[in-house]
């Protein structure tokens, strides 16, 4: 499977992160898993810079360090063991990005009791206008999103930002609807050196949910990453 990754990318330094949960109490002996970080030169080409592998492997260790194998040795760690699995970081370069993004200037946030409160104010806000189908307003929250778009993918245009982010398109669909803001208590997990924000579930994942009647088995999720600017929340990825 291939992620595009553009609008996460910086110039300098860069990580990612592999988080895996057990199907069970437990991993398999032999449960492996790897992400490959590639840089292509232009868009659609076939040949890409490898600028770091991340692999989770237990057949010859446990599960707490399963990421030993990952290379480079020397930029992958700390092993993080979260209450919703098991999580290894690598560290790696990222020459000529797009930025600065449009979150670069923003607040810069400490996790506090009272910084997750605000946040899960504004996760209920933008809950409500999903539930409402109301495009235009949940648009204008991607206002910084959107700029960024522009430039990750050389769009020549803001209207071509909007089909790209897709809100529109998905709020037009009258199978997909949204379900209850969750009760349960929500994790805050503070980003880029401070500048981003996101809740999560107990699973790890985020707590605003969709369901489509065509696939009615099937969960969606509305992820978001917040940042704070003199105009207020925005959502910034």
């Amino acid at each position: 499977t291939i992620f595009d990754v553009n609008t996460c990318i910086v110039e300098g330094d860069n990580t990612v992160s592999l988080l895996l949960r057990p199907k069970g109490r437990d991993f398999s002996a032999a449960a492996e898993c790897s992400v490959n970080v590639r840089r292509r030169a232009r868009p659609g080409a076939e040949e890409a810079e490898d600028l770091g592998t991340i692999t989770f492997s237990t057949e010859a260790m446990p599960a707490v360090t399963g990421f030993e194998p990952s290379s480079p040795v020397e930029g992958c760690g700390p092993v993080q063991v979260a209450r919703w699995g098991v999580r290894g970081t690598m560290k790696f370069v990222a020459e000529g990005a797009f930025g600065p993004w449009s979150f670069a200037s923003a607040q810069v946030l400490a996790p506090t009791e009272a910084l997750r409160a605000e946040v899960l104010d504004a996760y209920r806000s933008i809950h409500a206008l999903l539930a409402a189908r109301s495009a235009a307003k949940l648009t204008a929250w991607c206002a910084l999103q959107l700029a960024d778009l522009q430039r990750a993918y050389g769009l020549p245009g803001p209207e071509q930002a909007r089909r790209m982010l897709g809100v529109a398109q998905l709020l037009a669909d009258p199978s997909i609807s949204v379900d209850p803001f969750p009760g349960s208590l929500l994790t805050l997990e503070v980003l880029a050196d401070g500048r981003l924000v996101h809740l999560l579930d107990a699973d790890g994942k985020s707590p605003i949910t969709l369901r489509s009647k065509d696939m009615p088995a099937m969960l969606g999720r509305f992820t978001c990453a917040l940042c704070k600017t003199a105009e207020g929340w925005q959502i910034a990825r």
